[in-house]
């Protein structure tokens, strides 16, 4: 292990087919340095350890728990120590993965001894669904052994168990038949209405192989869409498909622009200012053929200008959460950039009635961007 950890080391582990599968002991120059046994990684990633012995380690190890490490491998060692040494939580890997890496993750955090986490897995499967901090329920339960899983690295996890502690997700998702990873992720970082019809667009949007109308898209259309008639929701709880809410989106913007269209720009305006205040600064210069919108009349025009609804990014701008600039040549596009850390990168850029800008225009869009971040 000297080339992946950077200094002259060796770690031995036992093999899946041992008496302490997974336990380890690192030396340097003969001499021990660390140990572990259960729930105790020697801190060298599970792809490694694949890459330099994986077949020898493993050879014998269930399918079932194969797939789970495979999903978590940030978690692998851990697991294969756990279901190495409990027939419980090897049964678990079977009947409920999704529950035993909760538990596995639970149990990294709280120190959980073998004999701790034998006493946990005697439990009935509501209950440990308590012990991970989701409701103690038989609904929660199914829901875990639906789950389905796929490879995730571990910031994407964390977003996953916040979906699973969200009471509107778990409501929802008693709707599908087989609730899979990616599909909790959407639902996790998207805070907008939820109804049945909703899963059948995420669906959708995250068929392998899609162009154009993936996640990014569908939750920039469902927020614009909510946007332009929040007090008008029932329309949105009918759309089953991804042609469904364009329709209505386009509808929903074809409204807002000609209700402002057949007013008065500068009045209208002048009563974003009053709810908003003046209108923000830009935070980045103009450059060349980009420039930045800078009046709530210049955003109204702008909507109205490219048929799409920017015009209704109003609350957005004035929160600081987005800046809308214009793209002149080669071809007319609106762009969004929202703060990314401690610079602003690129939110959206949508040409006239929400087409996609040619490739040249994205790509003077990035070199903006790119100019503006060594600035």
């Amino acid at each position: 292990m000297s080339s992946a950890v950077g200094y002259p080391m060796v770690v031995r582990l036992s093999p899946w087919q041992s008496a302490t599968p997974f336990a380890w002991v690192s030396e340097a120059e003969g001499e021990p340095l660390a140990s572990g046994t259960f729930l105790e990684p020697p801190g060298i990633g599970w792809h490694t350890l694949m890459d330099t012995h994986g077949d020898a380690l493993t050879q014998g190890m269930p399918e079932a728990l194969r797939v789970a490490i495979n999903a978590v491998p940030f978690l692998g060692v851990a697991l294969a120590q756990v279901a190495g040494r409990l027939s419980t939580a090897l049964e678990l890997a079977t009947s409920s993965p999704l529950l035993l890496l909760l538990l596995v993750d639970k149990g990294v955090q709280a120190q959980w001894s073998e004999q701790a986490f034998s006493a946990v897995l005697s439990e009935k499967q509501a209950t440990l669904c308590g012990m991970v901090g989701l409701p103690s329920t038989r609904a929660s339960a199914k829901l875990l052994r639906r789950c389905q899983l796929s490879p995730m690295i571990q910031r994407e996890f964390i977003v996953l168990k916040r979906a699973l502690h969200d009471p509107s997700t778990a409501r929802l998702l008693r709707h599908h038949p087989a609730p899979y990873v990616q599909q909790l992720i959407f639902l996790a970082n998207y805070h907008g209405e939820r109804w049945p019809g909703l899963l059948l667009l995420i669906d959708d949007a995250l068929t392998p192989g899609r162009v154009g109308r993936g996640s990014a898209w569908l939750k920039e259309m469902l927020n614009d869409t909510q946007r332009l008639a929040a007090a008008d929701l029932e329309a949105l709880y009918r759309v089953t498909t991804m042609a469904g809410l364009q329709a209505l989106h386009d509808r929903r913007v074809a409204r807002f622009n000609t209700r402002m269209g057949a007013g008065d720009l500068a009045r209208d305006a002048a009563l974003l200012e009053k709810r908003h205040g003046p209108y923000p600064s830009p935070p980045l210069p103009n450059r060349g053929a980009i420039t930045a919108i800078t009046s709530w009349k210049g955003l109204l025009l702008e909507g109205k200008r490219m048929h799409h609804c920017v015009g209704s990014y109003d609350r957005p701008v004035a929160l600081g959460h987005v800046a809308i600039y214009r793209l002149h040549l080669p071809e007319s596009v609106t762009i969004a950039i929202a703060p990314q850390g401690h610079q602003w990168g690129l939110s959206q850029a949508r040409g006239a009635r929400n087409t996609t800008p040619s490739l040249e225009a994205q790509q003077a869009i990035q070199r903006w961007l790119a100019e503006q971040a060594d600035a």
